[in-house]
């Protein structure tokens, strides 16, 4: 994705939670509703199409994938996502991903539409459909199998593998609100929960910004040999890494969420993740609700020190 195209991205999502452009997303919204329904009535399909918010990335998308999968699966329809700035590399990666996708322009007017908003892995899908579309769809790569491979020769089955997530959720203030959490008393915590069960032969950081691990996390050199450099690969490298690892800490990152959905397919891995997604999730919801993209074998890591969640938001 072009930096252009990256700040339009982010702009789309930061006019979108700012007060009055906020209020008019949402009268534009509701228009939109009542003329979609109106326009229903001559779009019979029986192909669907799902529209997402541009401010949506690699994680965001696979769970529209998935329900694209799945619900073809049950209808025997077409069912599409539409292609998105940077969806590129993942129809390369994973080139089965590119029968449940459709470029904008040739969307018919009859098809029907629907918005990508499918993150409740165990509410919206079966443990079934998430299995069969990890197997059939992602593992049946032969370039991602390529990396996995080249994963295990650093990933053992003692090794801790965490996923830390910086960019965007740390760089601007709108998204920092909504997503930002204490990375550092956060990991200080999963760290000390995940030693109750087990001791690491090493760790293993992923992340889109390791010289900030490098400079913030040496404590986890105290827990066991560390690596914070790449593996190879880039972001494909680190997403098997999270795939073949046995033991897992994720920071609230879909991109972590969809490794460890993988890596639990695969050997039954064993997950540690922050009780908190997104502010907007947390207002909705009890915090001793784990985020609905968890898993329900996961372990929910929450705060000792009082505070309601690990969002800097809310500490």
């Amino acid at each position: 994705m072009s930096t252009e195209e990256e700040q339009e991205r982010i702009s789309s999502y930061t006019k979108r939670h700012n007060g009055l452009a906020k209020a008019q997303h949402i009268m534009k919204y509701r228009a939109r509703q009542v003329i979609a329904k109106c326009i229903g009535i001559v779009r019979t399909g029986p192909e669907k199409v799902y529209i997402l918010p541009r401010i949506a990335r690699g994680g965001n998308w696979l769970y529209e994938w998935l329900k694209a999968y799945a619900e073809h699966q049950e209808t025997g329809n077409d069912i599409y996502v539409v292609q998105m700035p940077g969806m590129d590399v993942w129809l390369e990666e994973f080139p089965r991903l590119k029968n449940f996708t459709i470029n904008a322009q040739k969307i018919r007017f009859q098809s029907l539409r629907g918005i990508g908003v499918h993150q409740r892995i165990c509410e919206q899908f079966t443990e079934e459909q998430i299995q069969r579309f990890i197997q059939e769809v992602l593992l049946s790569s032969e370039s991602f199998q390529q990396k996995i491979a080249h994963a295990q020769k650093y990933v053992g089955k003692d090794t801790l593998v965490i996923n830390v997530r910086r960019g965007d959720y740390y760089s601007h203030p709108h998204i920092h609100k909504n997503f930002g959490i204490d990375t550092v008393a956060y990991l200080h915590e999963a760290t000390q929960q995940m030693l109750k069960v087990h001791t690491p032969s090493n760790i293993l950081v992923t992340s889109d910004d390791t010289q900030w691990c490098t400079e913030n996390l040496g404590f986890l050199k105290d827990i066991a040999p560390t690596q914070f450099e790449k593996i190879g690969y880039g972001m494909f490298g680190d997403f098997a890494a999270l795939s073949v690892s046995r033991y897992l800490i994720l920071t609230n990152t879909t991109f972590g969420y969809w490794g460890a959905y993988i890596a639990t397919v695969r050997q039954k891995a064993q997950v540690w993740a922050p009780n908190v997604h997104e502010l907007e999730q947390s207002l909705r919801q009890s915090h001793s609700q784990p985020p609905f993209q968890h898993q329900q074998s996961w372990i929910s890591v929450v705060p000792t020190d009082g505070y309601r969640s690990w969002l800097e938001s809310e500490r």
